[in-house]
C-alpha cells in the first residue's frame, strides 16, 4: 500500500491518530480555556453566577429587608436548596474558579421569610430530612447556610466545608393540606405544630350572603380574564352561584371548593364560543353541569345506574296496593361521589291464624338488603319499623302476621332512608289504601314519642331528587329538616314536599278515596 515508503506510513498514521485523539483533545482544551477566561473576567468583566455570585471580594447581600414589609414566601414544592439555602460549587454556577466562599452563598426561603410568613402547600410532601430541618428553624429561629445538593454529597467537593454563621429565620410557618396530610407529616414536626401553633379546619362553604355572592361574580370575572374567555350574562352568573349553593348542600351556604367551579366556568364559555356567541348564557352553564363537568367516579356511577336502569321495572303512574318507590344513593367508597337511585319496594302482609291447631308462627322478613354483618344502618331501620307499627296499630308484624318486604331488583341496600319507605308500605297494607306510584319517598323513621312518629333527615337529597326527576315522578316527599336546611324546590322540575311526621308522608302518598278491599280491612287485620 505504501510501496515500501516508511515516511508515507508515518504520515498516514499520524493523520489518523490526530483525527481521533488530538483534535478532540484540543477542542476540549480550548473549551476549558474559554470557560476559565469568561468565568474569571466575563465578557465585559463582571459575569454573575447563581444567586448573584461573582469573582469579587466585596460583601454580598443575601437577604434584602429594606422594604420594611413583612415578607410572604410561597415555598410550595421547593427542595432543600431552595428552602434552606445552599453553597454554589460548580464554576459555571459561581461566576469563576476564583469566586470566594461568601459570594457562593445563596439564602433559602426560610431566611427570606424572616419576620414574615413561610407558606408550604401540601406540607406532607416534605422529606424526613427537610422536616427535621424545619424543626430547627422553628426551635432556634436561625439556620446556617451550607451545601444542600440534590445529589449525594455533591461529589465530595470542597464546598461541603463551607458554612455561614447562623442566619436569622424567625418566621410563621403556614402549612396546608388535606385531612389525610395529618397522618403523613413527620411526627416530630407535627408535635411542634401542635405545641407551638394550632391545626385549623378550613370551612368548605361560606354563608350565602349578598357580599359572598358578589365575590362569586368576582371569581367568575377573574377566571374570564385569566383564560381570556367571553363574558357571562347575569343569568349565567346566577346559575353558577346556584350550583355553588347546591354543592355546599346548604340552602344558606356557598361552596368554597373553587377548583371544580373553574372547570365549570371554562366549559360553559367554551360551549358558547363554539356557537360563535359573544356572551355565555344560562343554558351553557346548565349543559356544563349536567353533561361535561362530572368527576370520572360520578360518570362511572351514573353509567352503571343507567345500564342497570334498563332492566328495572319502574313505572311512576297509577296507584297500587303493596308497592312503593323509595329513594337511595349509590356511593363510591373512595371518592365519596354519589348518584341517586330509585328502589321498587314490594310487600306482603297476611294475618296469622291464632287457632291452637295452627302451628305456623308469624314472621317478618326483609330481602334485597345488605347481607348480615355487612349492613350498617338498615338493620336498625328494620327493627324500628316493627316498633312503629306496633305503636301505631297495636299489632306485632313479626308475631301476628306473615310479613315480607322485598327491595325488588336491588342489591345490598343499606342506609337509614329506607325506614319511612317500609313504614308507609306496611301502613298501606294494614289500612288497605293503595299508594300513589308517581310519588317517591325518603327519610329515616323513628320510634313514636307522644303518639307522633317523626321522620328525620337523611343524606344525598339532591342526588335522590334528580334520580326521581329523571324517572318521571311527579312528586317526592323528603324530611322537613332537609327541606329547610338544604333544598330549594326551584332547582328541580318536580314537586318537592316536606314531611315532618309519618302522617305527613301518608297524606302525600296514600290514596284515601279508593274503597278499602274487604280482605284488607284494618279492623280484621288488627283484631
Amino acid at each position: 500500500m505504501y510501496n515500501g515508503s516508511f515516511s508515507d506510513f508515518i504520515l498516514d498514521s499520524f493523520v489518523s491518530i490526530g483525527t481521533t485523539t488530538f483534535l478532540p483533545a484540543g477542542m476540549m482544551l480550548m473549551f476549558l480555556i474559554i470557560v476559565t477566561v469568561l468565568g474569571r473576567f466575563g465578557i465585559v468583566g463582571g459575569s454573575k453566577g447563581i444567586g448573584g455570585a461573582r469573582a469579587s471580594k466585596v460583601p454580598k447581600l443575601i437577604v434584602d429587608n429594606s422594604k420594611k414589609v413583612a415578607p410572604f414566601i410561597d415555598a410550595t414544592g421547593h427542595g432543600s436548596a431552595q428552602l434552606f439555602g445552599s453553597i454554589a460549587w460548580d464554576p459555571l454556577q459561581t461566576g469563576g474558579l476564583g469566586t470566594p466562599e461568601h459570594q457562593r452563598v445563596t439564602a433559602g426561603d426560610v431566611h427570606r421569610a424572616h419576620l414574615g410568613i413561610l407558606y408550604i402547600d401540601e406540607i406532607k410532601n416534605l422529606k424526613p430530612s427537610e422536616a427535621i430541618t424545619v424543626l430547627t428553624v422553628l426551635e432556634d429561629g436561625q439556620l446556617p447556610i451550607t451545601l444542600r445538593s440534590r445529589w449525594s454529597d455533591a461529589g465530595g467537593t470542597a464546598a461541603m466545608a463551607v458554612a455561614t454563621e447562623p442566619v436569622p429565620c424567625m418566621c410563621f410557618l403556614v402549612g396546608a393540606g388535606n385531612f389525610d396530610s395529618i397522618g403523613q407529616i413527620h411526627p416530630a414536626l407535627m408535635d411542634r405544630i401542635y405545641g407551638y401553633g394550632k391545626v385549623v379546619r378550613m370551612n368548605n362553604d361560606m354563608l350565602n350572603t349578598v357580599e359572598n355572592r358578589r365575590k362569586y361574580v368576582q371569581f367568575i370575572a377573574q377566571e374570564i380574564s385569566r383564560f381570556r374567555l367571553i363574558p357571562f350574562s347575569r343569568e349565567a352568573c346566577e346559575e353558577i352561584i346556584d350550583e355553588g349553593r347546591r354543592r355546599s348542600n346548604k340552602k344558606d351556604g356557598l361552596t368554597t371548593k373553587f377548583r371544580p367551579m373553574i372547570a365549570l366556568v371554562k366549559t360553559a364559555a367554551t360551549l358558547a364560543m363554539n356557537e360563535g356567541l359573544k356572551l355565555v348564557e344560562r343554558r351553557h352553564v346548565e349543559e356544563a353541569i349536567e353533561k361535561h363537568c362530572k368527576t370520572i367516579q360520578k360518570q362511572i356511577l351514573e353509567h352503571q345506574m343507567s345500564e342497570r336502569g334498563k332492566l328495572l321495572e319502574i313505572r311512576p303512574e297509577g296507584a297500587k296496593l303493596g308497592q312503593i318507590y323509595g329513594l337511595a344513593v349509590v356511593k363510591d367508597p373512595y371518592s365519596g361521589e354519589m348518584t341517586g337511585n330509585v328502589l321498587t319496594v314490594k310487600g306482603f302482609l297476611e294475618k296469622r291464624d291464632r287457632r291452637p291447631e295452627n302451628s305456623l308462627q308469624g314472621y317478618y322478613k326483609v330481602t334485597g338488603i345488605a347481607k348480615e354483618g355487612k349492613e350498617e344502618f338498615i338493620a336498625d331501620s328494620v327493627a324500628k319499623v316493627r316498633s312503629v307499627i306496633l305503636q301505631k296499630y297495636g299489632a306485632d308484624i313479626a308475631q301476628d302476621f306473615f310479613t315480607h318486604i322485598d327491595f325488588a331488583q336491588a342489591y345490598g341496600v343499606d342506609g337509614p332512608s329506607a325506614g319511612v319507605t317500609m313504614a308507609i308500605l306496611l301502613c298501606s297494607l294494614i289500612e288497605g289504601k293503595p299508594i300513589r306510584q308517581d310519588v317517591a319517598v325518603t327519610g329515616e323513621i323513628n320510634v313514636s314519642v307522644d303518639d307522633v312518629v317523626q321522620v328525620t333527615a337523611v343524606g344525598g337529597l339532591h342526588e335522590k331528587i334528580k334520580a326521581a326527576e329523571m324517572w318521571g315522578f311527579k312528586k317526592v316527599i323528603i324530611p322537613a329538616k332537609n327541606y329547610k336546611h338544604s333544598i330549594d324546590p326551584r332547582d328541580y322540575n318536580i314537586a318537592v314536599i316536606a314531611g315532618e311526621t309519618l302522617e305527613d308522608y301518608l297524606k302525600g302518598s296514600l290514596v284515601f278515596s279508593t274503597k278499602t278491599p274487604d280482605h284488607y280491612d284494618s279492623k280484621n287485620l288488627i283484631e
